[in-house]
């Protein structure tokens, strides 16, 4: 009788463990997927399509006039899986919001909630050749010509002055942009 009330004891306890052990399902968020097909010459790098280029920190000292301008940063997009034979160069536009004052330049914005946004510079984009290239979308940088494989498109950036003083505050701004093969 004892064995038959232990094994009726061990079995209820091993429904009940089986039971706790019960999968629970929760939802768990959104993974987004995104990509592109393209017949073109070359794609863009994964590194090259969500950068960052940091211009630094300046003195509002440093912009007493307009055109005053601080050091250039250099930057690159990277092309991969060029085939010369579909085109043998590249160039680039970029587009964003343009400067009031100065429509060449990209408006800098404050990325910060609640942040003072600096006034009295834009930022200029320069290609390889020193092209200003206009944040309108038209303005394609000299074509750069291609090798078969991996490749790599320079251009620097800098703040320039749009008014006699600068004030202080975040110098921040975005640009997108897109590779033609001429």
């Amino acid at each position: 009788m004892k064995k038959a009330l232990l094994a009726a004891a061990v079995a209820s306890l091993m429904a009940g463990a089986m039971t706790a052990q019960a999968a629970t399902t929760v939802d768990g968020g959104t993974v987004h997927f995104t990509g592109q097909l393209i017949n073109a010459a070359c794609v863009v790098d994964v590194n090259s399509q969500d950068q960052t280029v940091d211009l630094g920190q300046y003195r509002t000292a440093t912009f007493n006039a307009v055109g005053a301008r601080s050091a250039s940063v250099p930057f690159t997009i990277q092309l991969k899986d060029c085939d010369t034979t579909v085109s043998s160069s590249a160039a680039v536009a970029f587009t964003g919001q343009q400067d009031a004052a100065n429509d060449t330049l990209l408006a800098v914005n404050s990325a910060v909630t609640n942040g003072t946004t600096a006034t009295g510079v834009g930022i200029e984009i320069l290609d390889t050749d020193s092209k200003v290239l206009t944040p309108d979308g038209t303005a394609f940088s000299t074509p750069q010509t291609l090798i078969d494989g991996f490749n790599t498109l320079h251009f620097s950036a800098a703040y320039v002055a749009t008014a006699a003083s600068a004030t202080a505050g975040r110098a921040d701004a975005d640009a997108t942009f897109v590779v033609q093969y001429p």
